[in-house]
């Protein structure tokens, strides 16, 4: 049997001890940390608000067919023309004509507006023909051929505006010279209107109603209580409407709530109200009035808002948050937070030590707390490495 020198049995020795010790410090840390992130936490509950608001059915008592002059959701101006009032089908085929007529037009004075600028951005328009091509590919394989007439459109301009930034503009004076004509024959044939349909105010035009205009025609909100709100029912908008005018003024929110909830507000109180809407996410409103019902079990919180756009005009009910207070700061894990000297504050890692520093909390829950975010020397700052566990902790420690 060949014998080991002791050379070797030493240099064995020592190698196993090293990975030893390299297993058990990949296995055992002696510190653990978390990073301090930035956090927002809303103080508030769910509620269903329902809408009230000014509306204003929109009549036509005149027979024929109705034009639009005034796009579903969008803002007109008192007096402002909603509709005209044609005799036969054909003038509204017409009038949709000279619209897509005009449009043509306004894209070709567009690409022959083209500067030197502009012509040096050749892989945006690229792009663009690109996008507007699988738009319109996606639309077509989708079966949603709704589109395929305005996303043709668009492609073809897309591409006379690349063939502009080559310089292969074509005849565009030509085609401008033809669109023109087109424009002024369309509008030769177009018939006068019987009559026209016109906004006794300002405000929001929606086409369609949902049958709680009457309903939530508001004069006295006292009248706003727990159990009109769990009657309401839709009610019948009568003939001849064809849309209603939503006032861009001062409306309201209603929304059913615990007593308990609302004792913590008082009328004129300013907080802000989460919705599901795109374009209205956060909305700053104002405890208008607090109706206790007779039972005194519930009550409502009736809000008051000033902001308004065409998602909130078409609003009527709808998931909400009543936020009345928010709080950000950094937050980490609440058993990170020691007191060192009567003072209240976190280690944290830096290089190869450890240093205490100083919080100022601003918010706690039962699992982490809030602090103030500071630039400042000395201060926990955004990403830091806090200690949540570890022995022996003190400023200046050196970890390896």
């Amino acid at each position: 049997m060949k014998k080991i020198s002791p050379i070797k049995a030493i240099i064995g020795i020592l190698a196993l001890t090293f990975l030893i010790h390299q297993l058990i410090s990949s296995l055992y840390k002696p510190i653990s940390t978390e990073s301090a992130q930035f956090y927002t936490l809303n103080d508030g509950f769910d509620v269903t608000g329902i809408v009230i608001r000014n509306e204003k059915l929109v009549k036509c008592n005149q027979d024929g067919v109705l034009h639009f002059l005034t796009e579903d959701g969008s803002r007109v101006a008192k007096d402002g023309v909603i509709a005209n009032v044609y005799s036969s089908e054909s003038a509204s085929i017409i009038l949709s004509e000279i619209e897509t007529v005009e449009n043509k037009i306004k894209n070709v004075e567009s690409i022959m507006s083209i500067n030197n600028i502009e012509a040096s951005n050749l892989d945006a328009a690229n792009s663009n023909v690109s996008a507007s091509l699988n738009n319109l590919i996606k639309s077509s394989a989708f079966g949603d051929f709704n589109n395929v007439t305005d996303l043709s459109e668009e492609l073809l301009t897309s591409v006379n505006r690349r063939q502009a930034l080559l310089g292969e503009t074509g005849d565009f004076e030509s085609q401008l010279s033809v669109l023109n004509s087109q424009l002024s024959e369309l509008k030769n044939s177009l018939q006068n209107p019987i009559t026209q349909i016109s906004a006794t105010e300002s405000g929001y035009f929606l086409s369609v109603t949902d049958g709680y205009e009457t309903a939530l025609d508001i004069k006295d909100l006292s009248t706003v209580t727990p159990s009109f709100l769990d009657n309401l029912s839709k009610t019948d908008s009568g003939k001849n409407v064809i849309g209603k005018i939503v006032s861009d003024y001062e409306w309201y929110i209603a929304s059913k709530v615990t007593l308990n909830q609302s004792l913590n507000f008082k009328e004129g109180d300013s907080l802000t109200l989460y919705t599901s809407l795109k374009s209205a996410q956060k909305l700053p409103v104002t405890v208008k009035k607090i109706n206790i019902a007779d039972n005194g079990t519930d009550a409502v919180i009736i809000f008051s808002c000033n902001n308004m756009n065409s998602e909130l005009a078409a609003m009527r009910s709808g998931p909400m948050t009543v936020v009345s207070r928010e709080y950000s700061g950094l937050k980490i894990p609440k058993k990170a937070l020691r007191v060192v000297d009567s003072v209240r504050g976190v280690y944290v890692v830096s290089g190869m030590q450890i240093k205490f520093v100083p919080v100022e909390i601003i918010h706690s829950t039962d699992d982490y707390i809030l602090c103030e975010k500071s630039e400042k020397d000395g201060s926990l700052r955004l990403y830091d490495q806090v200690v949540v566990r570890g022995k022996n902790l003190y400023d200046g420690k050196i970890i390896g």
